[in-house]
């Protein structure tokens, strides 16, 4: 839990200073979103090298150093005094996450096979969305009372806890690591035999949809609700901290559906919640309604579907490869990265022009998980 927790400590804790650092540094709307979706970017691209490395040498070395690395450039983050310096340092904040987050899936595959490791994923994330909930009501307070970087300072300081908990005591779960993981003849191996593995594609479909439609939350709703709606910054924190609630509780109901029926069906069920988030949220967008209920139900629905599937796709994607759980996690990773860079590249182009892009890109998020967990899973996956 806390290494997969480390994941919205970084990414959420600064949401409610995105206004103020804008306003402190200059910048546009494409600079402010970069130091949003280049640490995402980064955090994807580098999943690839921390994955293999972590198939080579074990799970431990790897956490240790990208810790290290991580606090760090937080610190960094925390002292920038141009938007330059803070794109950066954000980017290698997603460079160092990456050793974490890749190490902490690749983990659950190496003790649980798939459908246990689904719901082990699911307990784990119920911890996660826990954080979630603190992390921006948090960084709310702090920008409100010590102003935007304070945030990046507790960031910081959160980072070295962590590293502090793993050098203490975190066991290595790789019984026999491969010394030839970083082979070019054993890349190409791997990662032709997971790239060519439907089931992979299936369940990277599902994660990749749910985490775009959660990325454009998270980097689109700062302007939505303090500068479009007039919510100061800890109204918002309190906002996001409400929409963790539902992705919590979102856990909760995933680990009780896998128990019950399985990855396939618990997906297809969620997916009745992206439905309706998709329909309000294009309500609110068709019908312009500048009101907080209207743009922050729709996100609750979503929140709560995606606490369904997230956990199910980022163990259903490494799930047929044992022998290779560190890369495989690592593409699905990837994948999500990337399906973040581009919602974060619409926003930065499109926010400033109108909120109606904010509403549309959730609105087209939703409709993709609908396809994915009705239509593509069933298909081309066998765990249920």
């Amino acid at each position: 839990m806390v290494l997969l927790g480390l994941q919205p400590v970084v990414t959420d804790m600064i949401l409610p200073a995105l206004p103020g650092a804008r306003a402190d540094l200059g910048g546009s709307m494409m600079a402010i979103q970069f130091t949003m979706f280049g640490l995402i970017l980064s955090f994807g691209l580098f999943q690839l090298i921390w994955g293999v490395l972590a198939d080579r040498v074990g799970r431990q070395p790897i956490l240790r150093w990208g810790l290290v690395l991580l606090t760090i450039s937080s610190g960094l983050s925390a002292i920038a005094s141009q938007i330059e310096l803070l794109i950066v340092a954000r980017i290698a904040q997603g460079a160092t996450l990456a050793a974490v987050v890749v190490c902490g899936r690749a983990m659950v595959r190496d003790l649980y096979e798939p459908r246990e490791g689904a719901q082990v994923l699911a307990r784990g994330l119920s911890g996660l969305g826990l954080i979630a909930i603190v992390s921006p009501l948090l960084g709310g307070m702090l920008a409100d009372f010590y102003g935007w970087r304070s945030t990046l300072f507790a960031v910081t300081v959160i980072s070295a806890a962590g590293l502090w908990m793993v050098w203490r005591g975190l066991p290595e779960t790789l019984l026999l690591p491969d010394p030839r993981a970083t082979s070019p003849r054993r890349l190409y191996d791997n990662y032709r035999s997971i790239l060519s593995h439907p089931a992979f594609w299936a369940w990277s479909y599902i994660s990749l949809s749910s985490y775009g439609g959660l990325f454009l939350i998270l980097s689109g709703s700062p302007f939505i609700y303090i500068q479009w709606l007039g919510l100061s910054p800890g109204e918002y924190g309190m906002a996001m901290s409400l929409g963790s609630v539902a992705y919590v509780l979102g856990t909760f109901y995933c680990r009780r559906l896998i128990h019950r029926q399985g990855l396939q069906p618990a997906v297809k069920r969620a997916a009745w919640f992206s439905i309706v988030a998709g329909i309000l949220i294009m309500l609110t967008g068709v019908f312009e309604l500048k009101n907080f209920w209207a743009v922050w139900l729709p996100q609750m629905f979503f929140c709560f579907g995606h606490g369904i599937h997230q956990p199910v796709g980022q163990a259903g994607a490494p799930g047929p490869f044992p022998f290779a759980a560190g890369a495989a996690s690592s593409l699905n990773g990837l994948m999500m990265a990337l399906a973040a860079f581009f919602t974060g590249l619409y926003l930065s182009f499109l926010l400033d022009l109108s909120v109606g892009f904010y509403f549309a890109g959730l609105a087209a998020w939703s409709v993709s998980l609908v396809i994915a967990a009705w239509f593509v899973v069933p298909r081309y996956t066998k765990f249920t």
